[in-house]
Order: C-alpha cells, then sequence, then structure tokens
C-alpha cells in the first residue's frame, strides 16, 4: 500500500485547492455576468468614454458576458476533471490504480481536456474579434501542448482499459 507518499499527499491537497479556487471563480464568473445588467449603463459609458462613440461599446459587452459564460463551462469541465483526478490518486493511495474505473476517468479527462482546448478556440476567436473591433485585450496563441495533452490522454485510457484488461486474464489463468 502506498499510503503516505509525500506526492500523492501534495497532489491531493493541490486538487482540493484547485477544487476550490474553481468554485470561486465560476461564482465570480456568474456574479460578473449577472452585475452586468443592472450596471450595463455605466459599463457602456465607461466604454464608450475610453474608446469613442464609433466603436460598437454595446456588441463588446455581450461579447464579454458571452466569454465569462463560457469561463463557466469551464469551470464545470474543470471541476470533474479535478474530481477524477482526485480519484485516481484515491486508487494509487490505496495499492491498486490499474482498473476499468481509472480507465473511464482518464478518458473522462481526456474529453474535458478536448472541451477545454475547444473552448481555448473560442477565446482565440473572440481575440481576433477584439482585435478587429480594436478593443483592448490580451493576446492569444493556441496551445499546441494542450493538443498533445489531450492526445495522450486518450492513448493513456486506452493503455489503461488494455491493462487492466491483462491483469484481468491473468487473474483468470492463476
Amino acid at each position: 500500500m502506498v499510503g503516505h507518499d509525500r506526492v500523492l499527499s501534495a497532489a491531493r491537497l493541490i486538487l482540493r485547492g484547485f477544487l476550490l479556487i474553481n468554485v470561486a471563480a465560476g461564482v465570480l464568473f456568474a456574479v460578473a455576468i449577472l452585475v452586468s445588467f443592472p450596471m450595463s449603463g455605466a459599463l457602456l459609458a465607461r466604454l464608450t468614454y475610453k474608446y469613442g462613440p464609433t466603436m460598437d461599446v454595446a456588441a463588446i459587452v455581450w461579447g464579454m458576458r458571452l466569454l465569462m459564460l463560457a469561463s463557466i463551462g469551464a469551470a464545470a469541465v474543470l471541476r470533474r476533471i479535478f474530481l477524477a483526478l482526485l480519484a485516481i490518486v484515491d486508487t494509487v493511495r490505496a495499492g491498486d490504480p490499474f482498473t476499468e474505473a481509472n480507465a473511464v476517468r482518464l478518458q473522462t479527462i481526456a474529453w474535458g481536456m478536448l472541451v477545454l482546448q475547444v473552448l481555448d478556440l473560442g477565446l482565440g476567436a473572440f481575440t481576433g474579434w477584439a482585435r478587429l473591433m480594436r478593443f483592448d485585450f490580451v493576446d492569444w496563441n493556441p496551445s499546441f501542448s494542450g493538443w498533445i495533452t489531450v492526445l495522450m490522454l486518450f492513448v493513456l485510457a486506452r493503455v489503461f482499459r488494455r491493462g487492466t484488461e491483462m491483469r484481468d486474464d491473468l487473474a483468470m489463468t492463476v
């Protein structure tokens, strides 16, 4: 039994912290969206003051709301990823990580990462749109390593599934 492995204990603590931060971020995005409606007059006035009357500031505000909504979706996906990873850490701590359940968890994480990569492409599209609108927004670069991670996770899920099958076959022959 692995039990008190420091790396696994640290991973568990970090993942629990990420879960808390993630929930807080999701709630803050939801609050920001809700507050943006009653405060839309002030927000539109501020953006008009900064960018001038020729910019379509209403479109910018709606774009920011959509971006925050996508961020809430990302928070939901991240929650599933963190919970699946926590469950995998627990099976490693218990000494039996090569299970069908962990293969499913890895596949869940892979799908979640794929969704995050697609959302990242949406962020790239928003960044391009903001640039066309001449709206100050952060730079964006595609995440090549993120796409490799997605591929690697799908492959690892298959490795876990096949390893589990082989272990079960071996157990039946002994």
